[in-house]
């Protein structure tokens, strides 16, 4: 979407135009939703985070003032929504124990895998992970968020962001080389 398109957009949206609204609704939503999915843990609270995260767009839409692109911004709320979901719904299931022990090393489970194993087939096995390996993984890996950043989002410390990423790969690793 150019510039200029955006900005009419955004102006429709804010001045209650329903048509822009939708618009804007289906122009992203289905960018948007991929990012809800990384968090959820299926389809459905996907598309719950999604609905939330749009709520929250149109709310704050007049604080959208072109300084970022409107993708990039949208996406921020999305993925900071789903944080929010993950906090208050489920911070504590799937949560593994830190001193669980940890499985064989990332790099030489990578070695021994298919080299054509394919993003889909990834994508599914990340989202069957247990939702702190998923969050944290996504964060870190998709998001690029460091390890403090993680332990602040998710009311962590750094050690612990640390540890359950490499629970993370070890789960991923040992489930690609099966």
């Amino acid at each position: 979407m150019e510039p200029n398109e955006e900005k009419t957009l955004v102006e429709g949206c804010l001045n209650d135009n329903r048509q822009a609204q939708k618009r804007l609704y289906d122009s992203f939503a289905p960018m948007m939703l991929g990012v809800c999915c990384r968090y959820a843990n299926s389809q459905e609270e996907g598309e719950d985070i999604l609905i939330e995260g749009f709520t929250k767009i149109f709310s704050h839409l007049h604080e959208f003032h072109f300084e970022c692109s409107l993708a990039g911004w949208m996406r921020k709320i999305m993925l900071n929504t789903a944080i929010s979901f993950f906090r208050m719904h489920h911070k504590h299931h799937n949560q593994l124990s830190i001193d669980e022990g940890v499985a064989a090393d990332w790099q030489a489970a990578s070695e021994a895998t298919d080299a054509k194993v394919r993003e889909k087939d990834i994508l599914q096995l990340v989202q069957q992970m247990p939702e702190t390996y998923r969050v944290i993984f996504n964060l870190f890996v998709v998001d690029g968020f460091s390890h403090k950043e993680i332990g602040e989002m998710l009311g962590i410390q750094e050690s612990t962001s640390r540890s359950q990423l490499t629970r993370a790969k070890n789960w991923l690793k040992e489930r690609i080389s099966r």
